[in-house]
């Protein structure tokens, strides 16, 4: 017997201009200083994703957060304090116990939350082109922050305008 799950495949789209001002350092758009220090089109993806949330009135955080506990308490206190506003401080240090309970999970790319704390959920960048795809260890760790803490988290396939590209449903069979 298995357990089948499914995420819808949201997508997002760049121009090429967009992606090349990125490739050669022109960031000035981006707000989130680990992305600012990728090299390269790294995190390009990750900052579209937050870019649209951006127009929606949220903030995010690429990469500077821990919520499963394998990392050491405050050493993203930015995040630390935004966890901790949304969930309560005991729902969040239940939650950095995860890590030891379950083995091989991954967090996902981005913290996106409402300035006053009040709505966290989670995002997921994958670029077509960069055939990046969807690993167990992801799948697993959106699981649990969606089941466990009771927090959206999405999918996004990042496509160059013009593309053909059909989104899918995204199926896992455990």
């Amino acid at each position: 017997m298995s357990i089948q799950i499914s995420f819808p495949l949201y997508v997002l789209t760049y121009t090429k201009e967009e992606f090349n001002k990125w490739v050669n350092g022109e960031r000035e758009q981006c707000l989130d200083p680990y992305c600012l220090k990728l090299p390269n089109s790294y995190g390009f993806g990750e900052f579209i994703v937050g870019q649209h949330f951006s127009s929606l009135g949220y903030k995010w955080i690429h990469h500077d957060f821990n919520v499963f506990g394998g990392n050491r308490p405050e050493k993203y206190p930015l995040a630390e304090e935004i966890l901790i506003g949304n969930f309560g401080k005991e729902k969040y240090e239940s939650a950095r116990t995860l890590y030891r309970a379950f083995k091989n999970i991954e967090e996902p790319d981005l913290l996106i939350y409402r300035p006053d704390y009040s709505e966290i959920r989670f995002a997921e960048s994958k670029r077509l082109d960069s055939h990046d795809k969807l690993r167990e260890n992801q799948v697993r760790g959106l699981i649990l922050l969606s089941a466990l803490l009771g927090c959206k988290a999405d999918v996004f396939e990042i496509v160059e305008e013009g593309k053909d590209f059909t989104p899918e449903p995204i199926i896992w069979e455990f």
